[in-house]
């Protein structure tokens, strides 16, 4: 009881002297210059307000800080919440809050080690790898305060905290510590320059225009300003704007957020708009693969063999823009290349590609009495009833499926023989025939645009099929020129 009535004096006493007229002016240092501390502020310091008052966030939470829960059990009342006072984060917010001369800022919270990644995602100050006096150095598991740096060496005010549920009836309830830093931190995660003076703030306004770039790896800010973080370089071409600095030097990039001087630029007019982009693309009927993105050029589609044109279809990103290559167009056996090109009004082209196959018309035999039809290429489709044994027109085939030209259902091809295709003649059984040529080329199928597998001497083969002036060796299944051989009767 006595402890606490001495706790309520000593606040009453902190609230008097803070109101109270000061004979001396506190000094207040600046980033480049401060006063190194190597005591722990008294109560009565006129500086103490950035310890003990509620411009410090740990104190205002009342012996919680108001953002990080701590181990449970370590308050002998109970409770759980945060960091007592006297803690390394109290020192380091207080300590930094009295060289600014205004609080740190708020972003920096959670454990000490945290401290680094927090503000190195927020950018909150710059930070590296050198030691700087008025910097916060911090460690994985602590910080602390950088006073002053001699040949290399560190020399920091520090604190550790303590188990307490009251407030503090003086400082040497604090374990307060300046000089070499305690030993048993290790190795610093870095260094956050706190102090470092940071170009000032200014407005933006929005901006949808695009500027080219003409010099070769133009730096990039993470603000509007040569003190702001380096995020790397963009090569010269045309980019578009977000927004602009007040004073009309800087430039947000709409791509990424990051920042460039347009003294390097020069601004793309409206009567020169540089988008080449397709907003969508489409075939009318059919779907395309991949999905469409503005960024993608190349794309494919396969369609049966009884689809004889499709329309393809296109929207332009800039309605400044031209496009040529849509509307419907005709398809031809095979793959068929179509190309659509969008031209910006400054004349900057893009090219986009669907290339599209045509599947070959062929006729097989169905060798069962009945074949189960399906709504698509696989068990999983619904059944459609059976097909008897006879010869049909397949349009297109698919995973050993084939597409039906009769009704557009799908059988399974392993219960079929090959027919002849549409428009070709095949015709099969056994016969030999005689090679006239010393070396005679050989194809993976019945003519010249198909790959060549080697070579054979004279002699005699037997041939097991042939189509279109063309025989296929029974040997090995490859197909031979017939106009270079004789038939052995």
């Amino acid at each position: 009881m006595k402890r606490r009535f001495l706790s309520v004096l000593l606040i009453l006493f902190l609230v008097v002297s803070l109101l109270a007229p000061m004979g001396a002016k506190p000094e207040e240092a600046s980033a480049a210059s401060f006063t190194i501390r190597t005591s722990m502020p008294k109560l009565n310091d006129p500086n103490a307000r950035f310890y003990y008052s509620d411009l410090n966030r740990f104190w205002k939470a009342g012996r919680l800080a108001p953002d990080f829960k701590y181990y449970k059990g370590i308050m002998d009342d109970g409770r759980t919440g945060g960091y007592v006072w006297g803690n390394c984060t109290w020192w380091a917010y207080s300590r930094a809050s009295e060289v600014l001369g205004e609080p740190l800022n708020p972003n920096l919270r959670g454990n000490a080690g945290d401290w680094w990644d927090c503000n190195k995602k927020g950018k909150y100050y710059a930070y590296g790898s050198t030691p700087k006096a008025g910097a916060l150095v911090v460690y994985r598991t602590h910080v602390a305060f950088v006073e002053k740096v001699v040949n290399g060496q560190i020399y920091v005010s520090e604190s550790g905290w303590q188990t307490k549920t009251y407030g503090p009836s003086s400082t040497d309830d604090f374990f307060f510590h300046y000089g070499k830093p305690w030993s048993s931190n290790g190795t610093p995660k870095g260094y956050i320059y706190v102090t470092d003076k940071k170009p000032a703030n200014q407005g933006t306004v929005s901006a949808s225009y695009s500027v080219r770039v003409d010099v070769s790896d133009l730096r990039m800010r993470s603000g509007p300003g040569t003190g702001y973080s380096n995020m790397g370089k963009i090569a010269k071409g045309t980019y578009q704007l977000k927004a602009v600095s007040s004073d009309g030097e800087w430039g947000q990039l709409q791509s990424n957020g990051y920042w460039i001087s347009l003294e390097y630029t020069t601004r793309v007019t409206d009567s020169a708009n540089s988008n080449n982009n397709l907003k969508a693309l489409s075939v009318s009927g059919h779907s395309i693969s991949p999905a469409f993105h503005a960024g993608t050029t190349s794309y494919s589609l396969s369609v049966p063999s009884n689809v004889s044109s499709v329309t393809i279809k296109a929207t332009k990103a800039n309605s400044k823009a031209s496009i040529s290559g849509t509307g419907k167009v005709s398809l031809a056996t095979g793959t068929n290349t179509k190309n659509i090109k969008v031209t910006a009004q400054n004349g900057g082209q893009k090219t986009y590609t669907i290339k599209i196959n045509r599947a070959k018309e062929t006729k097989v035999k169905v060798a069962v009495t009945q074949l189960n039809m399906r709504s698509g290429p696989g068990t999983n489709y619904k059944s459609k009833g059976r097909l008897k044994k006879g010869t049909y027109v397949v349009v297109q085939t698919k995973n050993g499926w084939g597409k039906l030209k009769k009704n557009g259902y799908w059988i399974s091809l392993a219960y079929t023989k090959a027919g002849s295709s549409s428009g070709s003649s095949a015709s099969k059984g056994s016969y030999k025939v005689k090679v006239k040529v010393s070396s005679l080329n050989m194809r993976s199928g019945p003519g010249t645009k198909y790959k060549s597998k080697g070579r054979i001497k004279k002699g005699t083969y037997v041939i097991k099929q042939k189509k279109n002036g063309w025989g296929k060796l029974k040997t090995n299944g490859y197909w031979i020129k017939l106009s270079y051989t004789s038939k052995v009767k």
